[in-house]
């Protein structure tokens, strides 16, 4: 086998190619431009037959010869039409204008259907002169005409001598043009290769074993300056990258190692910041929970007016600091990511009415307007988290309103949304503080510090729990002209609401009824002497009879001496849970008692398990009022 040199090759791979392409997009060209050519020929001596058969109908209805012969000298005036013939209904020729005979034209068999003859120098085409009836009737008007009989035909006769010229003439400068540019193709791969091949082929050579790794990789000194200087190009990015590898290998090392650690670090600190949540959860509560039941023990006990004014001082700052309390939890819970959201469909009309009850003394006390507008609609949500944005947001709204205001909270449908708006006409927020009132203890309108005017944690609370339910939050406000908070909350279809339309209970809620304790026997369940003997004094005061255990075991031995109405328990025991404890009273006793869980734990696990459990439970710090309101409940339902 015949061996050639690289530039030979070089050559060939290069220009064999680019024939082969060049030949095939020719040929492809040329072919495609002739039935181009071709095509429109035809495509025009068809049209100019349609007209001449519609333009001659009438004359060939009337016999009209004169008029036939002018119409057909005006097509034989046209471009390449060589000849044209109209011809009557037994094949004579009424109007002719040509050149040749008419033997020569017109086929023999021109009755047989054909429409179309062609040759190398002419093309004949024949249409039907057919007569056009309209279909009327007394009612509608016909949408299309109705071909009627043939009146005759005519035969179109085009030359191709101008179209033949045409196509020589392309193919010439076709292929002349194809020439050249092979010519010039060879000449310039012949000097490209005889100078640039052998360095290329040294250089990809080089290339190729830096890419795969081998950083060491160095090319030679090359002949032709241009290629040389490409070389040492090469060489310097081989030296760079080798180095580069290295310190970033180094990099890699340190950053891993730096990340690991880190890691180790958030996962200590986040599982620090859990254990101080449960922690500051319950413990943090306990005390706070004592310290209201003392407090309503000692309003029972009071004589004088100085005493109640001293104790209602005393009671509001307990009251804010269980406030500020349960904000700064729920904050850490948010941002910790322990709250799991408890989606269920909620029936608005019992929620706004809650709030209405709720606000409506505030606002008369500030002589404001306030308007709840209801609606039958139901969502999907979490009650809890759902219910306190709406808390906080209206009770934003109402502190910033002034006196004689109107604070609106109004419910909109937006497609499988209802978007709950709650508009004010405060002074109003500017734009460049709109989102730093979404930060922790930030009130534009209390550089003081008023604790009348809340903590500055409502907000936080309502952006964080928003994002949690993913609920969209929107805000618009500028100053003077009031505020709007808008929450947009997915929307159970009206076809459910109808079904469950009419339900307006809540649940787990307590009716608001009191009644009277004389004589009632109540246990207390709790580890912590102090709720022990607060929770106490004031069942006692109260008139009740009270007992106290502090553990699983106690509350056994009492249950063997004595028969209990209402037991009231801490749901961390030391030997137990609350729950555990009412299933064990449960199963022991014919007469079982009514339970009150009292617990300074919020997670969700315990929600979810006391809410399966069908038990009622109450929130550490407990206010004196809301226990009371809960004992009467649960002693009237056993």
């Amino acid at each position: 086998m015949k061996k050639y040199g690289i530039e030979r090759q070089t050559m060939a791979v290069a220009l064999i190619p680019i024939l082969i392409l060049a030949v095939l997009l020719e040929t492809s060209f040329i072919l495609s431009r002739i039935a181009d050519l071709d095509r429109v020929l035809k495509d025009r001596a068809s049209l100019i037959a349609r007209q001449l058969a519609s333009s001659s109908e009438y004359a060939a209805f009337s016999g009209n010869r004169v008029l036939l012969q002018q119409q057909a000298e005006v097509v034989l005036a046209q471009q390449d039409v060589i000849g044209v013939f109209i011809l009557g209904t037994e094949g004579q020729i009424l109007a002719s204008a040509n050149g040749a005979t008419d033997q020569q034209i017109i086929p023999p068999d021109w009755r047989s259907g054909q429409t179309l003859r062609e040759d190398g120098h002419s093309l004949a085409v024949y249409r039907a002169i057919v007569t056009t009836q309209l279909l009327l009737d007394d009612t509608d008007v016909a949408d299309t005409p109705n071909m009627g009989s043939a009146l005759g035909g005519v035969f179109i006769v085009l030359g191709k001598n101008r179209l033949n010229n045409e196509k020589v003439r392309m193919v010439v400068m076709n292929l002349t043009l194809t020439a050249m540019v092979l010519l010039l193709a060879v000449l310039v791969a012949m000097r490209v290769a005889r100078r640039i091949t052998l360095p290329i082929m040294g250089m990809r050579t080089a290339v190729r074993d830096i890419g795969g790794g081998r950083l060491e990789t160095r090319i030679g000194e090359m002949q032709v300056i241009e290629l040389n200087e490409l070389a040492q190009g090469i060489n310097e990015m081989a030296s760079q990258l080798q180095q580069e590898r290295e310190h970033l290998q180094q990099r890699i090392d340190d950053a891993t190692t730096a990340l690991r650690s880190q890691k180790e670090h958030a996962e200590k600190a986040n599982f620090d910041k859990t254990r101080f949540l449960a922690a500051a959860s319950h413990d943090l509560r306990q005390p706070m929970h004592a310290l209201g039941l003392f407090m309503g023990e000692l309003q029972n006990r009071l004589e004088t007016p100085e005493q109640r004014k001293i104790v209602e001082k005393v009671e509001e700052s307990v009251t804010a600091m269980s406030g500020l309390l349960d904000s700064l939890l729920d904050i850490s819970k948010l941002d910790a990511g322990v709250i799991v959201p408890q989606v269920q469909e909620i029936e608005i009309a019992t929620l706004l009415r809650r709030l209405t009850e709720a606000y409506e003394p505030l606002s008369r006390a500030k002589s404001i307007n306030l308007r709840i507008h209801t609606t039958k609609s139901r969502v999907r949500s979490d009650p809890i988290l759902l219910e306190r944005i709406l808390m906080n947001l209206l009770s934003n709204a109402i502190r910033y309103t002034q006196h004689h205001g109107c604070v609106l909270l109004a419910c909109r449908k937006r497609g499988d949304r209802l978007r709950f708006e709650v508009r004010d006409n405060g002074p109003g927020i500017p734009p460049d503080e709109q989102e730093n009132i979404f930060r922790e203890f930030v009130q534009l309108e209390n550089s003081a510090r008023d604790r009348s005017k809340g903590l500055g944690l409502g907000l936080p609370i309502v952006q964080r729990s928003s994002r949690l339910l993913n609920h969209p939050l929107y805000l618009c406000s500028s100053p003077g002209r009031g505020a709007v908070f808008a929450l947009e909350v997915p929307r159970v279809p009206d076809l459910k609401d109808l079904l469950s339309h009419g339900s307006s209970a809540v649940a787990g809620r307590p009716a608001e009824t009191e009644g009277s304790f004389t004589g009632r026997r109540v246990l207390i369940v709790d580890d912590d002497e102090l709720v022990r003997k607060g929770t106490a004094g004031l069942i006692e005061a109260w008139g009740g009879k009270v007992e106290m255990a502090e553990s699983l075991a106690e509350v056994v031995q009492r249950f063997e001496q004595a028969q209990f109405e209402l037991v009231i328990c801490d749901y961390r025991l030391p030997d137990g849970t609350g729950v555990a404890l009412a299933e064990l009273i449960n199963q022991r006793n014919a007469h079982k008692p009514a339970f009150i869980l009292v617990s300074g734990d919020t997670s969700p696990e315990v929600l979810k398990l006391v809410a399966d459990k069908g038990m009622h439970l109450l929130h550490k710090p407990v206010r004196p009022a809301k226990l009371r309101s809960m004992m009467a409940f649960v002693l009237k339902a056993r």
